[in-house]
């Protein structure tokens, strides 16, 4: 099944348990070794277990970039996944073009949501 993005996971299974939960993610494919998840109509995200994907460089340099609307969006799904146990590595903070916080998933992966600071 063609994916958009794969992220290297300890368990397909949990890693797309955590989607599921986290945005509402519909399941595409389970399997012990890979996962596909819709995440909506323009996003299908693959999990790989690690050990079957072949060497490559700092895996944990990437971020996943989740774009809600608003600062009110941002905030809501920050205290959200804070109430949900999901270990947040930024608090929601004011950059130059954005508004952001960034948590991990249970593999270690940076989820950054974020929303364009007004002009």
């Amino acid at each position: 099944m063609e994916t958009d993005f794969v992220l290297p996971v300890e368990s397909p299974a949990e890693s797309a348990v955590f989607y599921m939960a986290m945005f509402g993610a519909l399941p595409l494919e389970l399997s012990p070794t890979y996962a596909v998840v819709l995440m909506n109509d323009a996003l299908k995200l693959g999990l790989a277990r690690r050990k079957r994907l072949p060497a490559t460089a700092n895996t944990t340099d990437a971020e996943l970039p989740i774009f809600v609307a608003g600062r009110e969006g941002v905030d809501a799904l920050h205290d959200e996944w804070r109430r949900k146990g999901v270990t947040i590595l930024q608090e929601p903070i004011s950059l130059d073009s954005d508004y952001t916080f960034t948590c991990s998933d249970p593999d270690g992966h940076r989820l950054r949501v974020f929303t364009p600071q007004a002009a």
